[in-house]
């Protein structure tokens, strides 16, 4: 019962501090979404937008909500001096961590479960809907791919590569030509895209004319584009945002093409530690809130506690951002 009772403080100091961080990321992106309303993009849109991208603020608070909201709850049984009780009852300080270390886990899971399984299609839809609203030019398909109309020709964009934070390559393209009467008068395929600013340049190629049925391929092929390449840099996932399978899969792509896969090296590696730095953060806080129990300092032992998980976050991400400066295979 001892268990349940202290776990269930942790997962109601945890709850409330997510409601309360997310409820103010959630508030400062309303501010800056209303200063971009244009087009069809208006208040209904964006709170639809603001709707589904909140599963993903929620994980980007989420080591902060652990930290601050487990340290909280300990508070409050603290400040009844329900610790000591505890304490007296036989639970150790090892055995207090690790039972707070476990109700920590619980949500921890269901934030990876949201980062594998809901995140990605979420966004994808989001920040798709919202260009559409925009623009009128981008319309997410099945399987995540990107429809689009730029000039004389409408593009079907297959999956999203990642060069860099401002570099993005498509494959898996198709192309129709359309003519005036907006009929189609051929049809092109080609193995990768990527948008130059002022034109598309396709690399492996394959066309057909719809008129005569004559057929060709190029090595090569560049088409005209009036699309801003903002279009498809607000509208595509960071890798950050993408499952692990999908992460895994883009770096054998770009090991195998001969690219450079350090964005989704550095992506799957913030994943893969992002469990064992929230429960770091949290184990790291414990001390201090153990020991504002017993002296009556409770307060300072809390902003202690706060501030030295913080700056054990700041650390872990410095490490693994310069892991990436001097890279190690992951396997």
């Amino acid at each position: 019962m001892l268990s349940l009772y202290l776990a269930r403080a942790v997962l109601v100091g945890v709850a409330l501090t997510s409601l309360l961080l997310v409820g103010i990321y959630t508030l400062i992106e309303f501010i800056r979404e209303a200063r971009s309303l244009s087009g069809d993009y208006g208040g209904s849109e964006m709170l639809r937008y603001l709707l589904q991208t909140t599963p993903r603020r929620l994980y980007d608070i989420f080591p902060f909500a652990a930290l601050i909201g487990t340290l909280l709850g300990l508070g409050s049984l603290a400040s009844g001096n329900e610790l000591v009780a505890m304490r007296a009852a036989g639970f150790d300080r090892r055995h207090l961590a690790l039972r707070v270390l476990v109700a920590v886990g619980v949500c921890l899971a269901a934030m990876l479960a949201l980062a594998e399984w809901v995140i990605p299609d979420l966004e994808t839809q989001a920040r798709a809907e919202r260009q559409q609203a925009r623009t009128g030019q981008l319309h997410v398909g099945e399987l995540g791919q990107f429809w689009l109309r730029d000039g004389s020709h409408v593009l079907r964009l297959g999956q999203s590569v990642w060069l860099d934070e401002a570099r993005l390559e498509f494959t898996d393209v198709l192309v129709y030509r359309l003519g005036p009467d907006m009929r189609p008068l051929a049809i092109v395929q080609a193995a990768q895209a990527r948008h130059l600013g002022d034109a598309w340049r396709l690399t492996d190629v394959s066309w057909r004319q719809v008129a005569d049925d004559a057929r060709g391929a190029d090595a090569e092929l560049v088409l005209e584009s009036g699309l801003s390449p903002e279009l498809f840099l607000t509208a595509v996932n960071r890798p950050r945002l993408l499952a692990m399978s999908d992460l895994q899969q883009m770096r054998v792509y770009l090991r195998q093409s001969g690219l450079d896969a350090e964005t989704y090296d550095q992506a799957l590696w913030t994943r893969l530690f992002f469990p064992v730095n929230v429960l770091a953060m949290v184990l790291v806080g414990l001390p201090f809130v153990f020991q504002g129990a017993r002296g009556g300092l409770r307060g300072i032992g809390l902003f202690a506690g706060v501030a030295l998980g913080l700056v054990f976050f700041v650390l872990s991400r410095l490490s693994q951002s310069i892991g990436m400066i001097m890279p190690m295979p992951l396997w």
